[in-house]
């Protein structure tokens, strides 16, 4: 089982809390250029990440192609997939292809409920942690630094497990004893 989710990683990044002498205010230089990387991911329970990158806005189409990396990415396993009700992951092309998979197994989350996605976790972390004041420059170097965190990431499946127990809905897969 996996969860799903997007998300726009900016040139322009976030700036944090910084330490400095006593007295004296720490500047953080920034690059002041605008681009942004569009990403795709999913999280299971048991810390895999599977994870795609695009140079432009995701459409249905971009959806429907992570859906079917990740058939092949289990090539023999029935998959279930939980994503929120985004218009590319609701509109009739993703559908008419979720329907056409006899493996692919896809639910929704109830409307205007992030805190329920454990992959929202993993693009807060990336965000706030991995690429928290990063000096990238230009669009190509934003999407090598990403694929490196993420890919980073995914390695770690003890923080993904974390992450994924941070969200609300691990009390289903971990409930409370």
């Amino acid at each position: 089982m996996y969860f799903e989710d997007e998300a726009s990683i900016a040139l322009n990044a976030v700036l944090g809390k910084t330490w400095g002498p006593v007295g004296k205010t720490s500047i953080q230089t920034v690059t002041g250029n605008r681009a942004s990387v569009s990403a795709m991911s999913a999280i299971s329970a048991s810390g895999k990440l599977i994870f795609t990158l695009h140079e432009k806005k995701i459409t249905a189409i971009e959806v429907i192609h992570f859906l079917n990396q990740m058939l092949k990415f289990h090539p023999r396993r029935h998959i279930v997939v939980v994503m929120d009700r985004a218009p590319t992951h609701t509109a009739a092309i993703t559908r008419r292809y979720i329907e056409s998979q006899k493996r692919l197994h896809v639910f929704y989350l109830p409307p205007r409920s992030p805190h329920l996605n454990p992959d929202e976790k993993v693009w807060n972390y990336l965000k706030n942690e991995e690429m928290k004041g990063h000096q990238v420059r230009n669009k190509k170097d934003l999407k090598k630094l990403t694929r490196k965190k993420l890919l980073n990431i995914s390695k770690k499946p003890k923080l993904l497990r974390g992450l994924f127990m941070r969200c609300e809905i691990s009390n289903i897969f971990m409930p409370h004893v």
